[in-house]
């Protein structure tokens, strides 16, 4: 049982109408109702639940998040914007029980991240082996010809696609030693031969992944 309430909010068709007049990537008019709904966990009171008290202390902070879900550009916001529209573009609903059915799973994006950091690290990208403590591995460190294109990654893992699967590797931090040898993504090897096959194979990826990112911009 989690120390929250549910307050769910349910796009309307106002905000339906702002996202298809601006330049997303997709138009919503076909969305199924559920997909126009969001969760967010709000502080348990000492009495029962009251949905008027938690819209006001954050309808402004939902309604900025809800806009910047589908375009991040603050000048495409509506302004000004008050409660009276808030209202017009969602319906809120809360709920008193808010139970997570899987306690020893991350929940949060943090903790999901953190996750596959370790995930990345105790594991070979290539066969997937789980390096042991006290097991010999290898990093193999790859540079990025465009790193600003993902600097978002930072300190997070980046999965590069190949023509046999993924492999998953740990983008530096810029200020890192090994970002400063040119290693901007490292990946984990257990043995010469899986070295060997990521230095290739991942090589190829991110030279595709760079290719992509001139084509689009």
């Amino acid at each position: 049982m989690l120390n929250r309430v549910a307050l769910t909010i349910t796009r309307k068709q106002p905000y339906v109408d702002w996202a298809n007049g601006t330049d997303g990537p997709v138009p919503v008019v076909d969305y199924p109702e559920d997909d126009r709904r969001t969760v967010y966990l709000a502080p348990v009171g000492r009495t029962a639940p009251d949905l008027a008290g938690l819209l006001e202390e954050f309808w402004e902070e939902v309604f900025e998040i809800e806009l910047s879900m589908w375009m991040e550009d603050e000048s495409t916001w509506p302004h000004p914007r008050t409660r009276e529209m808030f209202d017009e573009w969602f319906d809120a609903q809360v709920d008193e029980a808010v139970v997570d059915l899987v306690p020893n799973e991350p929940l949060t994006v943090e903790e999901v991240e953190d996750d596959a950091v370790q995930y990345a690290l105790e594991h070979c990208s290539w066969c997937d082996l789980e390096l042991e403590e006290g097991q010999p591995r290898r990093a193999v460190g790859l540079p990025i010809l465009d790193r600003e294109s993902w600097s978002f990654r930072e300190g997070l893992t980046l999965v590069v696609a190949t023509s046999n699967g993924f492999l998953t590797g740990i983008m530096t931090t810029r200020d890192s030693p090994a970002a400063r040898d040119h290693m901007d993504v490292v990946f984990s090897a257990c043995s010469s031969r899986c070295e060997k096959i990521i230095r290739k194979e991942a090589a190829r990826a991110l030279k595709r992944m760079n290719k992509l990112v001139r084509d689009l911009y």
